[in-house]
């Protein structure tokens, strides 16, 4: 006998959530006359499973992690963040994974079973919640899954077309903020970019400041979430365009007041910029004698990457942290030539703050003759110094003669050094705002000695460097030129010592040879010229050295 199989799907809905578990439901098996009931789903443990989706799109919420193989009462409801209690939004009955898909009307919003009694719906900024499917057979509850639906919302500014150096913004605002574990924005070549995340906001942002043709693609938000079992990654993608045909120009630029400096030569200084969280900075510096303004150093935070030009001198202060932040600011250490005026640009989106650091720096040495000590300093950036001028620390009072050419005064100190003269003489230099810089030199009786010829000494490259002609070397420059004045003496006097290869001019030659060395003996016999003089010379040793001989 052919068998007869009656397969019975039922939709319930519209039940108040009072009634929730009571529902009626039919699952009739005929088979030969009698019933049975396929074996139940087993009982499973609450399983609490994130969904991140994009606002405006639409949503599937799965029920089954695998088919029911019995018929079952499926149901979902809804718990939104701003309530605390479920509310019953459909119900199918499910035989062998399959519902007849139906769908119902809630709330201006549509939510629809499908066929594997997933739930769908489009997802709007009141579908954000906590979402139940239950499982039931026979009024006992088999299992119960509950899915947070969390939102993102993904902005791109300004709207692409993107204008050539403009700043591109991508942020993404994920809704409850607790649902966000970690997160990052992937360019199109798959490099992560630099990104900010808060927590507290659940905002995810990163920069491309001045943007270029090239950073046109496909950018990717990658969101691990919290609270699935798994840690999944959730990804979310926007295009942007670069229109390189527009160039974007800062036109809201704010100026701060102009700041004027002093340091001394190889001194630390710091040279600040705006007080703004910037995406990039740019530091260029002008030469106060050729008035020509070049880029020296740049930095972008987020890119994390940056270029010094053409004075290693200047670096952050903290790249770790303060220009991680956005707030900038660089150590220098200038030598002479290294006055001039710092413009620190800082950029922040679509606007530019300027802050001007004009520097002078002051460098002294010194320079010794046979009578004098002559105290230098020198100085560069002069058009903000009000003046220099050099004291004497211990009597403030004393004035002090000084020569002063453009950029430099001196003055000097006779000697040799005095109690009177010794002490600590300073060079100070006053700019035009108040700011003042001193350099100092030590001048005592003990080091300072006149030197024999004199010259033009070069600024030392360390201030530390004694400013006196030792002893020790006086002496070392002395030694060969009296060497060289008794040499001359004793030769004009006769008493000079003659090596084998020079002959004596007074000497008598032999008629055998002209050595006047080999035989003393034949010399000796033979009528010497008048006024003559003869000396017997015999080897000393192995110097060559020759002693004259009695006769």
């Amino acid at each position: 006998m052919q068998e007869n199989k009656t397969y019975s799907c039922t939709l319930i809905t519209n039940y108040p959530s009072s009634t929730m578990g009571k529902y009626f439901h039919a699952f009739i098996l005929i088979c030969s006359g009698s019933c049975f009931i396929i074996s139940p789903l087993m009982a499973g443990d609450l399983r609490n499973d994130v969904v991140v989706a994009r606002e405006d799109t639409s949503v599937i919420l799965s029920c089954f992690d695998s088919p029911p193989t019995s018929s079952v009462l499926v149901t979902w409801k809804m718990m939104t963040t701003r309530e605390d209690r479920w509310t019953y939004l459909i119900s199918a009955q499910c035989i062998a994974g399959q519902t007849d898909g139906s769908s119902i009307e809630f709330g201006s919003r549509t939510f629809e079973i499908s066929a594997d009694a997933s739930l769908i719906f489009r997802a709007t900024a009141a579908a954000q919640g906590h979402y139940a499917c239950v499982i039931e057979q026979d009024d006992k509850k088999l299992q119960e899954r509950v899915v947070l639906l969390a939102l993102i919302k993904l902005t791109v500014t300004p709207t692409p077309p993107v204008t050539v150096d403009s700043t591109l913004r991508l942020a993404a605002q994920v809704s409850p903020s607790s649902v966000a574990a970690w997160g990052t924005w992937v360019s199109p070549s798959g490099e992560q970019l630099h990104t900010e995340i808060s927590y507290g906001t659940g905002s995810l942002l990163s920069k491309l400041p001045r943007v270029t043709s090239k950073d046109n693609g496909v950018y990717t938000c990658r969101i691990h979430v919290s609270g699935n079992n798994d840690r999944s990654v959730s990804e979310h993608r926007v295009n942007v365009t670069v229109n390189v045909k527009a160039v974007f120009s800062f036109t809201d630029i704010t100026h701060g007041v102009p700041r004027s400096l002093a340091a001394l030569f190889h001194s630390l200084v710091t040279l600040t910029c705006p007080s703004v969280l910037g995406d990039y900075v740019l530091v260029y510096w002008e030469d106060p004698d050729s008035e020509i303004m070049e880029l020296i150093f740049q930095f972008d935070r987020w890119r994390r990457s940056y270029t010094n030009q053409n004075k290693p001198h200047i670096h952050l202060t903290d790249p770790a942290s303060l220009a991680a932040a956005g707030n900038f600011s660089f150590l220098l250490r200038p030598a002479l030539k290294h006055g001039g005026l710092y413009l620190c640009e800082v950029y922040l989106d679509d606007k530019a703050f300027s802050q001007a650091n004009r520097l002078s720096v002051l460098h002294g040495y010194t320079k010794s003759s046979r009578t004098t000590l002559d105290l230098i300093c020198v100085y560069f950036e002069r058009s903000q110094v009000k003046s220099v001028r050099w004291s004497y620390v211990q009597n403030s009072t004393r004035s002090l003669q000084s020569r002063k050419v453009v950029g430099r005064i001196t003055t000097s100190v006779a000697l040799p050094v005095t109690p009177e003269t010794a002490g600590q003489y300073a060079c100070t230099m006053y700019l035009k705002n108040g700011n003042s810089v001193q350099y100092t030199h030590t001048v005592t009786m003990a080091n300072i000695e006149p030197t024999i010829s004199p010259g033009f000494a070069l600024p030392p490259t360390d201030d530390s460097l004694p400013s006196y002609v030792s002893t020790f070397s006086f002496l070392v420059f002395l030694i060969p030129l009296i060497a060289v004045a008794v040499g001359v003496l004793l030769w004009r006097q006769g008493f000079c010592v003659t090596r084998r290869n020079v002959k004596q001019s007074l000497s008598h030659h032999s008629r055998e040879g002209e050595n006047i060395y080999e035989n003393p003996d034949d010399l000796r016999q033979q009528t010497p010229p008048q006024g003559a003089v003869y000396m017997d010379l015999k080897p000393m040793g192995e110097t060559d050295v020759y002693k004259e001989l009695d006769w």
